[in-house]
């Protein structure tokens, strides 16, 4: 039998570090408690549904199940399985050179979360103890910023080719990194207030004047030709739709293109602010939630509703904000809007959605080339014995009756979100680095789409 595994979680959202609890798994469950301390400060805890006020002195207890090993906001600071993930392979590698070569799966897991688990995107810190906590928080990196010389650029080369090359000249610049999920690579780091110049710096771990935290993305040309300037230009859709968006800069690292992306998981003094992504939260209310697709946006518009803490504190708005995401979504061709892809923030004791993040339009990769990753609106579905499945325009209704919208606010989202596109595909053919194919493509979906939207006014 295998003993239990225990670790620390702390939080510097207040600006100072402070131990929110301990954490301990089981061969069958998961569990966590708070510090009394922590509770006296009446501070945001573990997650939105985890609410220390509402948790108390109780141990949180959650059965480890083929999905989750870990309590939801906790599994979040791991990079998802796989051997090619960029984030996990990079920690791992870092780890085989401190002589650590765990095998694969929850002794993997465990090794990342000890390592990487902390300054990683949001507010929560996992250490193995209070020692290494303490520590880690005295020790904040020099606010310093390297050039990036033509080795790292090489490193980052062969490790975007998923070959078993040195990740040394990496690894000594940005260090142990903190994971950031996804697909495509990404790393946090840090570069001037001013935007991007070539020179890059370790994330920061409190106020670092003249610096501005990002994360930076880097394009796999072989897989997502193209994908840095096409998420680029959907930021710039959102915006121009009324979302906000973070300041975001397009450039190269030695050859690589790449997306630089502001942080707004820390306020302008660096400190850590409440975020939880909507995966999370569900996965803590719902434990039918076993994927970040496994939900339907009807479903969390009733989450949203009839749960009782806030999943949004403005519970109209919220489901306002997700119908207008869904519809900006299917006219930019993103198929990709899961619950990954919509997070929370909490400041003040309101909790929002974020700034748009992720709005690639995926379609454009014929591998991912799906009219959404999530069910809405009963679209495509047979219903009541009819022999016509539901249609894009009456699933759009279905949907927006199921989000307590009404007919006229529903026809003010397709209108400004058709409005905001409206040169979209104009935009897509400008691109330099998209391929033809790859640009014809999305084209061709988008109108199709389009077309169909717009009848509904």
């Amino acid at each position: 039998m295998q003993r239990d595994r225990q670790a620390v979680v702390w939080t510097r959202q207040s600006g100072k570090p402070v131990k929110m609890g301990r954490l301990y798994l089981t061969e069958s469950d998961c569990r966590f408690t708070y510090e009394l301390d922590y509770l006296s400060l009446q501070h945001p805890g573990l997650g939105l549904l985890y609410a220390p006020e509402i948790v108390q002195e109780s141990t949180i207890v959650r059965p480890r199940t083929a999905f989750f090993d870990f309590l939801p906001p906790i599994q979040s600071l791991l990079p998802p399985k796989g051997e090619h993930n960029f984030q996990r392979k990079l920690v791992l590698t870092y780890l085989a050179k401190k002589g650590i070569q765990p095998s694969t799966g929850l002794d993997a897991d465990w090794e990342i979360l000890k390592m990487s688990g902390h300054g990683a995107i949001g507010h929560l810190d996992v250490f193995e103890n209070d020692d290494k906590a303490l520590k880690w928080y005295s020790t904040p990196p020099a606010a310093e910023l390297f050039q990036v010389s033509e080795d790292l650029g090489f490193s980052l080369k062969e490790m975007l080719s998923w070959l078993d090359q040195d990740a040394s000249e990496l690894i000594n610049i940005i260090g142990p990194t903190p994971s950031v999920g996804g697909a495509i690579p990404k790393i946090l780091l840090s570069i001037p207030e001013t935007g991007w110049d070539n020179r890059i710096g370790l994330p920061s771990r409190g106020l670092a004047p003249k610096m501005t935290d990002v994360v930076v993305k880097f394009e796999q040309s072989t897989a997502y030709p193209g994908i840095s300037e096409l998420e680029a230009l959907a930021l710039d859709v959102h915006q121009k739709a009324g979302f906000k968006i973070p300041r975001y800069w397009l450039s190269d690292m030695r050859g690589i293109p790449m997306l630089a992306v502001e942080r707004f998981d820390r306020d302008a003094a660096n400190t850590p602010v409440f975020m939880e992504t909507l995966y999370s939260i569900l996965a803590t209310g719902d434990t039918d939630v076993t994927h970040h697709y496994s939900y339907s946006y009807d479903a969390i518009g009733t989450a949203i509703d009839k749960s009782p803490m806030d999943i949004v504190s403005q519970r109209k708005e919220g489901k306002h904000h997700l119908m207008k995401r869904l519809i900006l979504s299917l006219l930019t061709g993103n198929g990709d809007l899961h619950m990954e892809n919509l997070s929370v923030l909490l400041a003040n004791n309101e909790a929002e959605f974020t700034p748009v993040y992720d709005p690639t339009p995926m379609r454009a990769y014929a591998i991912h080339n799906m009219i959404s990753v999530m069910p809405f609106g009963d679209y495509g579905q047979l219903l009541n014995e009819s022999d016509d499945p539901v249609n894009l325009q009456q699933a759009i209704r279905r949907l927006a009756k199921n989000l307590g919208l009404t007919p006229t606010q529903t026809e003010e989202i397709i209108y400004t979100s058709l409005q905001a596109t409206e040169d979209f595909t104009d935009k897509v053919s400008a691109l330099n680095t998209l391929p033809e194919l790859n640009k014809n493509n999305l084209i061709k979906i988008v109108n199709k789409v389009r077309k169909k939207i717009e009848f509904m006014l």
